[in-house]
């Protein structure tokens, strides 16, 4: 079976697509749509098997850590062990935005998400499609770009490869996404 694409507009989201793409994330699904910066995959970070099967079709082998993708600062710190006030300054200078930090994981950051360090990575986009998504399964999401391991990202559906596409439960195609900078990341080391 083909997997269904819903054309959608980043800036302006049609609700059909949106109320697809939250049902099947909250479900447990894969959705390849078009992030902020290029395009990704979607999946619960909190449903284990989702995010195994996410690293699967990404080609990893062993369990490795993913940025999640977070409606703000108050959903963050339920994954952390506190935000340094120093941390939340810049937060609330920089989120929403391309900014991703790690910090250390709380005991509310599921284990496969977070990094052998015991840090999560957490990122506050700033487009609208992120954000209804976030805010419909109210949950963290894990995102990653929609490539294998060690693969080229893209800006193009049509530079996808069939096999990411076919995937996913469902594809949100945006056309041509302009050309972006990557997030920034800052990794905070030790907190106090």
């Amino acid at each position: 079976m083909r997997t269904p694409v819903f054309p959608i507009t980043i800036k302006d989201p049609e609700e059909k697509a949106i109320e697809k793409a939250a049902s099947l994330l909250i479900s447990g699904g894969v959705v390849l749509y078009p992030s902020d910066t290029v395009y990704g995959m979607l999946c619960r970070a909190d449903d284990r098997d989702a995010v195994e099967r996410l690293a699967k079709i990404k080609g990893y082998d062993n369990p490795r850590a993913f940025i999640l993708i977070v409606d703000g600062i108050e959903m963050a710190g339920k994954l952390t062990s506190g935000i340094d006030p120093e941390v939340m300054e810049i937060l609330k200078l920089r989120w929403p935005g391309k900014l991703t930090v790690v910090l250390p994981a709380g005991d509310g950051c599921p284990s496969w998400v977070s990094g052998e360090d015991d840090t999560v990575a957490l990122r506050h986009p700033a487009d609208p499609l992120s954000g209804q998504l976030l805010k419909r399964c109210g949950v963290p999401l894990v995102s990653t770009s929609a490539n294998r391991a060690g693969e080229e990202a893209h800006l193009k559906m049509s530079a996808i490869p069939e096999s990411i596409i076919a995937s996913a439960d469902l594809v949100l195609n945006a056309g041509d996404l302009p050309p972006s900078s990557p997030s920034t990341i800052i990794k905070v080391l030790r907190q106090g």
